[in-house]
């Protein structure tokens, strides 16, 4: 069993404390959802997790299974099966997301494993349980979508590649219910599957479709509340104060 275990890390972003002494773990085949208020390092805890070039860990470490993510690259960090949704996707112009999907597949795959009608096919249905139409497959990936449509292409990704572990970061921004509702159908999925899922929010709407297993609040690059889904229908009531004045 592969668990994501993060000890003790503290990073730095510019030269400035951003976290401040994370621990946290997430069992294989569970979802961990963090919250907290803008700025309370969330994002940058999924970026950490990947190896963003920017930023930089000075003390603390962070494992998956035998792999140590904390002394791996990016790529090496995502051979490993750990991936990131990121929060504000970009644009790739000239490479449609059947091909980037077919190469990096291919990367992951022992070549008598893959079969390319059947990858077509699993790419087009995925696509439709998310309501996507098939022109997107082909467009440029990210280019011209709107937000929601953006969210729900990483979602396609994730969901199509070998992932063992995936960071979602505020996937729910920019998605009306509807939508929401489909991209949490695909979420539980990885689960069910076995996938470790972190989950980054604000919101507990995203919760009402998806099983939490835990529930963390951060504030200033510190985790200082953990419950179950509990918690997140707490905040929804009555926000962050209680915890961050406590």
């Amino acid at each position: 069993m592969s668990t994501l275990t993060i000890k003790n890390l503290h990073v730095t972003l510019q030269d400035k404390p951003i976290l401040n002494g994370i621990d946290l773990a997430v069992q294989q085949g569970k979802t961990c959802v963090l919250m907290g208020p803008n700025g309370s390092g969330k994002s940058t805890l999924g970026n950490t997790i990947l190896a963003h070039p920017a930023i930089t860990i000075t003390k603390g470490k962070i494992t998956f299974g035998k792999h140590t993510l904390s002394k791996m690259k990016t790529d090496e960090i995502a051979r490993a099966g750990v991936l990131l949704a990121l929060q504000h996707p970009q644009a790739v112009s000239g490479v449609s997301v059947t091909n980037l999907l077919t190469i990096a597949t291919r990367k992951f795959t022992q070549p008598k494993n893959f079969k390319m009608p059947h990858f077509r096919q699993d790419i087009k249905d995925t696509a439709k349980a998310l309501h996507m139409p098939d022109e997107f497959l082909t467009r440029s990936i990210n280019e011209g979508f709107s937000g929601g449509e953006k969210k729900k292409m990483e979602i396609l990704q994730l969901s199509l590649l070998p992932a063992k572990c995936v960071i979602i970061d505020e996937i729910d921004s920019g998605l009306d219910i509807d939508a929401l509702k489909l991209v949490a159908k695909q979420i539980s999925k990885l689960r069910a599957r076995g996938v470790s899922v972190l989950l980054i929010t604000h919101y507990n709407r995203i919760l009402r479709w998806i099983e939490a297993d835990r529930v963390h609040i951060m504030h200033k690059g510190k985790i200082i509340k953990t419950g179950t889904s509990a918690l997140a229908k707490d905040i929804e009531k009555n926000g962050y104060s209680a915890y961050i004045n406590a």
